[in-house]
């Protein structure tokens, strides 16, 4: 008995709480307050927000929580470095965080130091080996807008070429991304945080 009764508490707590998030990400969602709190962290001043500059954030920080999503599946958060690393952070926090701040946002300044970390280590695969390491997909990349270089050779332009096929790794890796995972956007939720 106590089992069925269980049940439809845990649902009720499951959907309040999709339901109170600005997105859900494959099944994970996020929360208004872990939005909220991004947002005020990375935006330029204390202006009202536009509900085009909360869907533009938005969006990034989608990108964000999928790269992380990926750099899980990868199994990067079961790397002995990674768990030390974030474990040390976890300490340092805890023992230099005046009391009011371990109540308010020690959870969040964990979680964003950790996925930080995923998206580094995740990244560094992706993106920064692949292009450290294929000379040749880059010199095809440079043949393929030798145009945009303003007529530089390979080896004058090598450094921006790198640049730009890197951005252009990561643009599709987003893709893939998004055509992988299921993303839902409350716009509701995201009209009350402009009011």
């Amino acid at each position: 008995m106590r089992k069925i009764c269980f049940i439809p508490v845990l649902c009720f707590f499951y959907f309040s709480t999709v339901a109170q998030s600005v997105a859900v990400i494959n099944g994970s969602p996020v929360s208004q307050k872990e939005f909220i709190w991004v947002y005020q962290k990375h935006r330029p001043e204390n202006t009202k927000p536009t509900l085009t500059d909360l869907v533009s954030f938005l969006n990034i920080y989608i990108d964000f929580k999928l790269k992380v999503l990926d750099a899980r599946e990868a199994g990067l958060d079961k790397d002995s470095t990674y768990i030390a690393e974030t474990k040390n952070y976890a300490q340092a926090l805890l023992a230099s965080a005046p009391p009011e701040a371990k109540q308010a946002d020690f959870s969040l300044v964990k979680n964003e130091f950790n996925e930080a970390l995923l998206l580094f280590n995740i990244s560094e695969k992706k993106i920064w080996d692949g292009s450290d390491n294929n000379d040749k997909m880059i010199h095809e990349y440079y043949n393929a807008h030798a145009d945009a270089y303003s007529s530089m050779s390979y080896e004058d332009s090598k450094s921006e070429v790198v640049q730009d096929y890197q951005q252009q790794l990561e643009c599709n890796w987003i893709t893939a991304l998004r055509r992988k995972y299921k993303i839902t956007i409350d716009q509701g939720v995201l009209n009350k945080l402009i009011r």
